[in-house]
């Protein structure tokens, strides 16, 4: 999601939705994507009780951060 003032470029992101802009005909990336394989996701993944496996929270889930999929919070609620 972004939002654009005339002073104030805001944006946010969760999982593989990436923010990019154009500035003087370049391409700049203004988020990062939440995987699992990369190295700050996967030590906030595996301090929280979590599993990465095969690039994948708990082998199955492919992004690091969304919305819903309370199963993966849960280790009782094994998916």
């Amino acid at each position: 999601m972004t939002l654009i003032t005339p002073t104030h470029i805001y944006c946010a992101n969760l999982g593989d939705s990436r923010t990019i802009i154009s500035e003087n005909g370049q391409l700049k990336v203004l988020t990062i994507d939440h995987k699992p394989m990369n190295q700050i996701e996967n030590e906030r993944i595996v301090a929280a009780g979590g599993r990465v496996m095969n690039n994948r929270v708990k082998g199955k889930l492919a992004v690091s951060r969304a919305i819903g999929d309370f199963m993966y919070k849960d280790e009782e609620a094994e998916p």
